[in-house]
C-alpha cells in the first residue's frame, strides 16, 4: 500500500510538473503569436502610410482601426492566458467599423491626397468622382489595373463628325471658300462694237463691297488710244480703240478684312501605314496629331495604336510638331479616367509639343450614342482635367452637333476650360487640297484653335487618305490702302463697211448706120436753096426772101 502511495505521490508530482510546463509552453506560444501579429500589423500600416506619402498617422479610419485592432488583440491574448488574470482599466472604445461601412460613409475612402484603391474609385458616383478628379485627389489609374483588348482596334472612320458632302448641322456658312475681297465685277474685259452701234458700258457691271454685292454706284470714263478722254457718244460713233476705266467708292464704314495666320497639319493613326515623315514635312505640313490608342466603339475595350511610337519618333525627327489623341468612347467619368491614364502612360517622356486630345466621337450604333448634357460634360472633364493635372495641355475634339445638341447648355463651361479641335470638313476640300491664305474658315461664336477641314487629304509621304487640319495661330486685321476700287476693260469700235454703188454702163462703138450720114443729111434735095451759093455771090439774081426790093 505504501509503495502504491509513494508511486501515487510521484505520479502527482510529475503530473503537476507537466501541467505547469504545458501552461508555460502555451503562454510562450501565445505571446510569440501575439508578438508576430503585432509586428506584421505595424509593418503593413507603415508600408501603407509610406506609399501614400504620409509620415503621420493616417487620416484613413479604415487603416487606423486595423492598427488598433491588431495591437489590442495581442494584448488581450497575452492577458487571457495568464494563470491569474488581473482586471485591466477600462479603455476608450475604438471605432472598428468594417471597410464596407467606411466606404459607404466615406464614399470610396478618399482621404487627404490619395485614394485607397481602384475599387474605391469605382464605388463613387459620377458627380463624386468628377469632384475628386477636379480637386486632384483621384490621381491616375495604374496601367496594370486597366484591361486592354487589341481585337477591338478598328478603323471607326468619321461616321458622325458632321457632313463632308453637305453639312446639315448648321445652315451657314455655305461650305465653299470664296474670295470676298471688295472688287468691281465685270461681265467681260474686252468689247467690240461697230461705229454707230449703241453700247452701254455699265451693262452687267456690279461692285462687291464688305457688305455684299451692289449693282449701283459704279462710274466710268472712256479714253482713246492717245489717252484723251472722250464721250460715250463720240466713241461709239468713231472707229478706234478705247479704254473704259470703272471706279467705285467704298463706304467709309466698311469693315476691315481679317487674314488668318495658320499652320498646316494632319491627324493620323496606324491605318495610314508606314509614313515618310521627311516627305510630309517637305509637303508643307507643320504639325500632326497622332493616335496613341482608343476604345472599341461597340464593345468598349481599350487598345493601343501599334504605330504610335514609330510615328512620334519619325515626325519629331523630321521637324513636324506632335500632338496626341485618344479615340474616346467613354460613357462614364471612370472610363474617361481610364483613357486619360492610358494616354499619360503612353506619352510619358516623349516631349509632346501640342495638346493631348480627347477625340470623342459618336454615330448610330456607337456605344456613345445616348450620352448627352451633364453626363457628357462630366466625361470630358474627367479626361481633360486628368491630363491638365499631369502637366499637359488638354483639348477636346467635337463637331457642331456635339457642341450645340449634345453639350447644349454645358458647352460654354467646357469650351471655356479646354482647347477645341473643331471637326467641320468642307466639301470643297474633298479632293485633298490644302487650305490657302484667303480661304474662309467657319465663322463661329466660339473659338477654336484647331480645325479639321478635310477627311480626304492627299499628302506626300502618306499612301492613304488622311485628315487635314489647320492651326489658327492668330488673325491680322487688314485695311484697304485706298477707298476707291477700279477696274478696266478694252473697247474696240470698228468702222462700218462701205455701202455698194450701182455699176455705170460701158460706152459701145457706133454702128455704120450711126457713123455714115445719109443722103438726105449730106445732099440737098430739089427745090431747096444752096446756102453756100447764095452766101458766096451776093450779086446773084434774085432777092432774099423777106427783104424789100430796091427802088
Amino acid at each position: 500500500m505504501k509503495k502504491k502511495a509513494e508511486n501515487s505521490e510521484g505520479r502527482d508530482f510529475i503530473d503537476k510538473f507537466c501541467i505547469a510546463q504545458e501552461r508555460k509552453a502555451k503562454v510562450s506560444l501565445i505571446l510569440a503569436a501575439a508578438l508576430f501579429v503585432t509586428t506584421v500589423g505595424a509593418v503593413c500600416a507603415a508600408a501603407i502610410r509610406s506609399n501614400s506619402g504620409d509620415t503621420a498617422p493616417s487620416e484613413n479610419m479604415e487603416l487606423n482601426a486595423a492598427e488598433q485592432y491588431l495591437a489590442q488583440a495581442a494584448i488581450g491574448a497575452s492577458e487571457s492566458e495568464t494563470a491569474e488574470p488581473t482586471p485591466t482599466p477600462a479603455e476608450e472604445p475604438v471605432e472598428t467599423t468594417t471597410s464596407t461601412e467606411t466606404r459607404n460613409k466615406k464614399r470610396g475612402g478618399l482621404t487627404g491626397e490619395h485614394v485607397v484603391d481602384v475599387s474605391d474609385l469605382q464605388s463613387l458616383s459620377d458627380e463624386e468622382l468628377v469632384d475628386a478628379i477636379l480637386s486632384g485627389k483621384a490621381g491616375v489609374i495604374d496601367r496594370s489595373n486597366i484591361e486592354t483588348d487589341q481585337s477591338q482596334n478598328e478603323d471607326a472612320g468619321h461616321n458622325a463628325s458632321g457632313g463632308d458632302a453637305t453639312p446639315t448641322d448648321t445652315p451657314t456658312p455655305t461650305p465653299e471658300p470664296v474670295n470676298t475681297d471688295p472688287a468691281i465685277l465685270l461681265p467681260s474685259t474686252s468689247y467690240t462694237t461697230t461705229a454707230g452701234q449703241a453700247f452701254n458700258p455699265l451693262d452687267g457691271v456690279t461692285a462687291r463691297t464688305y457688305q455684299g454685292v451692289v449693282g449701283e454706284g459704279v462710274s466710268y470714263k472712256i479714253t482713246d488710244s492717245n489717252g484723251s478722254e472722250v464721250s460715250l457718244e463720240t466713241a461709239q460713233n468713231t472707229a478706234g480703240k478705247y479704254t473704259i476705266t470703272y471706279s467705285y467708292e467704298l463706304e467709309p464704314e466698311s469693315a476691315p478684312r481679317e487674314i488668318v495666320d495658320y499652320e498646316l497639319g494632319i491627324d493620323i493613326s496606324q491605318f495610314q501605314g508606314s509614313i515618310d515623315w521627311n516627305a510630309v514635312k517637305a509637303d508643307g505640313i507643320d504639325f500632326a496629331f497622332i493616335r496613341c490608342g482608343g476604345r472599341g466603339y461597340t464593345k468598349g475595350g481599350i487598345y493601343d495604336d501599334s504605330r504610335f511610337y514609330e510615328n512620334v519618333q519619325g515626325a519629331k525627327a523630321a521637324g513636324v510638331k506632335v500632338g496626341v489623341y485618344f479615340f474616346s468612347q467613354a460613357i462614364t467619368p471612370y472610363e474617361a479616367l481610364e483613357e486619360a491614364s492610358i494616354t499619360l502612360d503612353k506619352i510619358s517622356g516623349l516631349g509632346i509639343d501640342l495638346p493631348v486630345v480627347m477625340d470623342w466621337e459618336t454615330g448610330s450604333g456607337y456605344r456613345t450614342w445616348d450620352l448627352y448634357g451633364e453626363d457628357f460634360a462630366n466625361v470630358i472633364k474627367a479626361f481633360c482635367s486628368t491630363i491638365a493635372q499631369n502637366g499637359y495641355t488638354p483639348c477636346v475634339y467635337l463637331n457642331t452637333s456635339d457642341i450645340n445638341n449634345r453639350l447644349g447648355g454645358y458647352s460654354g463651361d467646357i469650351l471655356s476650360r479646354y482647347k477645341l479641335w473643331y471637326a467641320y470638313p468642307y466639301s470643297c476640300y474633298s479632293d485633298g487640297s490644302f487650305y490657302h491664305e484667303g480661304d474662309m474658315i467657319p465663322p463661329r461664336s466660339f473659338y477654336f484653335e484647331y480645325w479639321q477641314y478635310s477627311w480626304h487629304g492627299d499628302v506626300a509621304g502618306i499612301y492613304e487618305d488622311c485628315d487635314l487640319d489647320i492651326r489658327v495661330i492668330g488673325k491680322t486685321t487688314v485695311t484697304d490702302p485706298a477707298n476707291v476700287m477700279t477696274a478696266t476693260a478694252e473697247w474696240e469700235v470698228t468702222a462700218p463697211p462701205e455701202q455698194p454703188t450701182e455699176p455705170t454702163a460701158e460706152p459701145t462703138a457706133p454702128s455704120e448706120s450711126e457713123t455714115e450720114p445719109t443722103q438726105s443729111e449730106t445732099e440737098p434735095t430739089e427745090g431747096t436753096t444752096d446756102p453756100t451759093e447764095s452766101s458766096a455771090d451776093p450779086t446773084a439774081e434774085g432777092t432774099p426772101a423777106g427783104e424789100p426790093e430796091p427802088t
